[in-house]
């Protein structure tokens, strides 16, 4: 009788190890908490109002940190008859300061060019090697990357794309804004707008953290080493 009371005993110790080993941690029912929080359920994609992109362009989202915006965009007028590739990485949250890359393509003049480390309070134009429309009785147009990034993640105004300009005078361009016709065709921009990354940025920077080892169960810890490998 005593046998069988110690085996019963330590049958029902033994259960509950195993269910407390299975069961969620306060910190892991914390973080799911967190995720569906208003404000914090929105995707990168969706906050920058991807619905509102050019039709030649995708969102998505290949880690927890950022966005990519991929688009090839066909020119045809008169004036400018390309195929223009642009890839934006945007890295709204690092911790250094909200920041982009980009790369750019075209075929017909072998251009692949990429710009690397544009930071919250830039604005620069790069010029695309090779590309320039010709305008009668003005001239040559050279073909730029405009990019603007401002602010910080709570209030991130951004601006990229494609424009053209020449100097005209020690203060003076003319762009394709300015002249008509192609007016119509530059500046054509992927992004435009001020976006709020803020709650994305805490939810993902609580989400990423490290947990004690104790609190995770040894299928949780293979899934975190392989995510950061």
């Amino acid at each position: 009788m005593k046998t069988l009371l110690v085996s019963i005993v330590a049958v029902t110790l033994s259960t509950a190890a195993v269910s407390a080993r299975l069961a969620p941690s306060n910190s892991h029912q914390q973080e799911r908490e967190l995720l569906q929080l208003p404000g914090t359920n929105k995707s990168a994609c969706e906050l920058i109002h991807q619905e509102d992109l050019p039709e030649e362009c995708s969102c998505r989202e290949p880690d927890a940190f950022g966005l990519v915006i991929e688009c090839l965009k066909p020119f045809e007028s008169a004036y400018f008859n390309d195929t223009i590739g642009m890839k934006i990485n945007l890295d709204p949250c690092n911790p250094d300061g909200s920041s982009l890359s980009l790369d750019v393509t075209e075929e017909e003049h072998n251009v692949d060019i990429t710009i690397v480390g544009v930071k919250a309070g830039e604005e620069q134009n790069f010029p695309i090697p090779g590309l320039s429309i010709v305008v009668p009785t003005i001239g040559h147009l050279g073909v730029d990357v405009a990019v603007l990034i401002y602010g910080n993640p709570d209030k991130l105004t951004v601006k990229v794309g494609l424009n053209a300009c020449m100097a005209a005078g020690p203060q003076h361009q003319y762009c394709a804004s300015g002249i008509p016709g192609l007016s119509r065709v530059l500046p054509w921009y992927v992004l435009k707008g001020t976006y709020e990354f803020g709650d994305f940025c805490n939810s993902t920077n609580t989400t990423t953290s490290s947990l004690p080892l104790s609190s995770v169960s040894d299928e949780d810890d293979k899934d975190r080493v392989t995510m950061f490998e």
